[in-house]
């Protein structure tokens, strides 16, 4: 099987799926999607396994938004950069904002040993692990290592995303803390999919 001729086949699959989520994107937003979906398929699925493994490339395996997938690794970006959309949208807030906000937010929620405070570290703690991971699987010449790494911290966020809301938490102070780890993360896991070749699309 050529390589163009696998991509192609995988774009067609990530289109039609692209189609059902998104039936306002036009034509050639639904491509241009498609298509980072597509790659991001292949590219994850022959970096996950370790060297000397056999691959047996499975299509619906590679583009599935649930699992160890290269396009569950965007949606989880994305899933972070729509939070972002909705609180600029909403609020007027961007992630300048945000960060700038830290200076003068109180700390009492990331001192309080609270299971909240906890999964907060827990999250910023695992971002800030890209770079020994990188460093580790230079050494090694295991490129998976960054794979797996990438994949966990994807769980990571996804679970913390379903457990603490920004857009619809009260208290500022909680807020602010929740959405400045969420644009930490989202910069690890974007330049963890980059040094995979993947890129993040607008949708999905």
């Amino acid at each position: 099987v050529k390589a163009d001729d696998l991509i192609d086949r995988l774009t067609e699959k990530a289109a039609s799926e692209v189609a059902k989520r998104n039936p306002e994107l036009s034509p050639d937003q639904m491509r241009r999607i498609a298509e980072a979906i597509a790659v991001a398929a292949v590219r994850y699925f022959m970096v996950k396994f370790s060297r000397g493994k056999v691959i047996i490339f499975d299509i619906d395996e590679a583009l599935a938004f649930d699992g160890e997938s290269g396009p569950y690794l965007q949606y989880a970006v994305v899933r972070a950069n729509n939070i972002f959309h909705k609180l600029k949208e909403r609020d007027g807030i961007d992630e300048a904002s945000v960060l700038s906000a830290l200076a003068t937010a109180p700390a009492d929620l990331l001192t309080a040993g609270s299971d909240e405070a906890l999964d907060l570290w827990g999250l910023v703690l695992e971002a800030a692990r890209l770079d020994d991971v990188v460093e580790q699987a230079i050494r090694t010449l295991e490129l998976s290592i960054v794979a797996k790494y990438a994949f966990g911290l994807a769980q990571a966020f996804n679970a913390f995303y379903h457990r603490y809301s920004i857009l619809n938490e009260e208290r500022a102070d909680a807020r602010i803390w929740r959405a400045a780890a969420v644009a930490y993360y989202r910069t690890q896991l974007t330049k963890a999919l980059e040094l995979m070749g993947a890129d993040v699309p607008e949708k999905m």
